[in-house]
């Protein structure tokens, strides 16, 4: 049964992970496939697959922000203005 529970929540991430790439991919206007590849190898997404760190909570488009921030292609006091 343990691993039928940690089989689904790794389905939901990787489902989740795609979301977010497309998120990223618009916000940058480049191909969802590069966004994933890119937002794979960053510590955003470290965090995200890190349960102890709860990033996996938050929603897909804030989870596209903290990538955007890390990377420092997003400032977002801007968006609130």
């Amino acid at each position: 049964m343990d691993y039928y529970n940690k089989s689904l929540k790794d389905i939901l991430r990787w489902g989740r992970m795609g979301a977010i790439a497309c998120h990223i991919a618009d916000k940058l206007s480049i191909t969802p496939l590069q966004a994933l590849k890119d937002f794979y190898r960053s510590t955003t997404c470290k965090r995200f697959h890190d349960t102890k760190t709860g990033l996996y909570l938050y929603g897909d488009l804030y989870i596209a922000d903290s990538y955007l921030i890390e990377k420092g292609l997003y400032d977002a006091h801007q968006q609130s203005m």
